[in-house]
C-alpha cells in the first residue's frame, strides 16, 4: 500500500500589471482617458473641482490634476494598443523605455484628492528657494520639511549654523541652479 499526502496550495494569483504615466494631447485628459477605457484599459485621471467666473455667472469645472498625463495600468506587450489611441502621445519614461509608476504614490494622490487636496507647485525639500512676499521678501533659504510643515532654513555657513521659520510654498519660488 502507497501512502499519498495531498497537500492544498492557495491558487496563484497573477500579479497585476504596473502603472505607466501616459503623456496626452493638451487639455484631452478626459478624452483619452475614454478611449483608453473603451479598449479595456484600467485608467486614472485625478480631477478636482474648480470655480470659475465669467462675465454673467460662475461655472463649475472639472480639471486634471496632472495636466496633460492620464495614468494607466497594463502590460507592456500591450503598449501598440495604448500608443493608438485617440489622444494618447507617448509613454513616459527615460531613454525610450516606459518607467512604471509606483503604486503606493497613485495611492496617495486618491486619498489626498478625496480628502480635498488641490494641485500645488511641485516643490522638493532641500531645494534652494526665495521668499517673494511678506517681510521675508528676498530672503534665500533651503525648503525643508518638518513635522508636516514647510520651513525656511537660512544657513550660515562660515559659522556652520542655521535658522528655521514656518513659510507657505505660495511665498517662494525656486531659484534655478546657477
Amino acid at each position: 500500500m502507497i501512502a499519498t499526502t495531498v497537500v492544498s496550495v492557495p491558487p496563484v494569483r497573477p500579479l497585476a500589471p504596473p502603472w505607466y504615466a501616459i503623456k496626452v494631447r493638451s487639455r484631452g485628459e478626459f478624452t483619452a482617458a475614454a478611449a483608453l477605457r473603451q479598449r479595456g484599459i484600467v485608467t486614472l485621471c485625478p480631477q478636482y473641482s474648480e470655480m470659475r467666473r465669467y462675465c454673467d455667472r460662475y461655472k463649475t469645472m472639472e480639471k486634471a490634476v496632472f495636466p496633460g498625463y492620464v495614468f494607466c495600468q497594463f502590460d507592456l506587450h500591450d503598449k501598440v494598443s495604448i500608443l493608438s489611441s485617440i489622444g494618447v502621445n507617448y509613454i513616459v519614461g527615460i531613454g525610450g523605455m516606459p518607467v512604471a509608476v509606483p503604486e503606493n504614490e497613485l495611492f496617495n494622490v486618491r486619498r489626498t484628492i478625496e480628502a480635498g487636496g488641490l494641485p500645488t507647485r511641485y516643490l522638493k525639500a532641500g531645494q534652494a528657494v526665495r521668499v517673494e512676499v511678506g517681510p521675508l521678501a528676498g530672503v534665500e533659504g533651503l525648503l525643508v520639511r518638518e513635522a508636516g510643515r514647510e520651513r525656511l532654513v537660512v544657513s550660515v555657513d562660515l559659522l556652520q549654523r542655521s535658522i528655521a521659520v514656518n513659510i507657505a510654498r505660495e511665498h517662494v519660488h525656486v531659484i534655478k541652479a546657477e
